[in-house]
């Protein structure tokens, strides 16, 4: 999904200020209210080019610089697109090679994408082990400042750690890098996104440990999360999810047969053919109504 001009403005306002260690009330003073640039580093609001005049001089950055993310958001998008298309391909050659060349415009976050690729390329091809794997993409998110220049390949390093983990049946592993990632501050909508997919992610791995009391709060918490978000991505998962273990918890209940009916109304509402049919195969005797 593309990201709005006003979120790319917003995150590299915040980006370079944090890098200056300013505050907002110091960013701010005589020039707007600290509610304005809180809300402009969100994204929620669009500033006018005289306000972003007066912020660039502010950060004594030029104004350009701003607006810089736009440009590198585009090349990172094209970059993953095409190693993810490589690496689901198998196409492992031709992928070392495009990790391999390097380009005197390429930013800070497409060599992290490239370092990223390169470490489960050479797990896929038996380079490297699981546990070298982990220590390696564990480095990439040591980097200093890497939450705040580039959160979403953050959250993607250490999710890919987590899922070395659980391939591996390291769940214990998988867990801590969840638990981690949850205490982050998510303090725009598009990383607030992306924390309801970590609760998703986390309470599929709880189901696997078989723990049912905390995999059913963290689907809680999902669920609750993506109501107050309007963010529809996952709800039928959730609901899903919640079903699942009020069943292997309580049996045929009301909250099983509830949460199930939920679920396979809203994968039918979404089109979500493939899923609305599990339900229907798997669990059909708990459903409330069928279409």
């Amino acid at each position: 999904m593309m990201t709005s001009l006003p979120h790319m403005i917003g995150n590299e306002i915040k980006r370079i200020r944090k890098q200056k260690k300013m505050t907002q009330k110091e960013l701010c003073e005589g020039i707007c209210s600290q509610a304005e640039i809180s809300k402009i580093e969100n994204g929620r609001n669009s500033p006018t080019i005289d306000l972003l005049q007066q912020i660039a001089k502010r950060l004594r950055v030029p104004l350009s610089l701003l607006f810089r993310d736009q440009l590198e958001s585009d090349a990172f998008r094209e970059t993953d697109n095409h190693l993810s298309s490589l690496f689901r391909e198998r196409k492992y050659k031709e992928m070392r090679k495009e990790i391999a060349y390097t380009n005197s415009a390429h930013h800070h976050e497409i060599f992290l994408l490239k370092a990223y690729f390169s470490i489960l390329l050479d797990v896929k091809t038996d380079k490297i082990d699981y546990r070298t794997a982990s220590v390696l993409l564990s480095r990439l998110t040591d980097q200093e400042d890497i939450w705040y220049e580039s959160p979403k390949m953050y959250i993607r390093i250490k999710m890919a750690i987590s899922n070395l983990h659980t391939e591996n049946e390291q769940y214990h592993l998988a867990e801590k890098v969840y638990e981690e990632l949850e205490q982050l501050p998510y303090d725009t909508e598009e990383l607030k996104k992306q924390l309801i997919k970590i609760y998703y992610n986390h309470s599929q791995l709880l189901t696997y440990e078989k723990k049912y009391d905390a995999g059913l709060k963290i689907t809680e918490k999902g669920l609750k999360y993506s109501l107050s978000l309007n963010d529809a991505s996952f709800i039928a998962h959730f609901y899903y999810q919640r079903g699942y273990y009020h069943e292997v918890m309580g049996g045929d209940t009301p909250s099983t047969r509830r949460d199930y009916t939920i679920s396979y109304a809203l994968f039918r509402a979404f089109h979500l053919n493939a899923y609305e049919e599990i339900v229907l195969e798997g669990k059909e005797r708990f459903l409330l109504f069928t279409f």
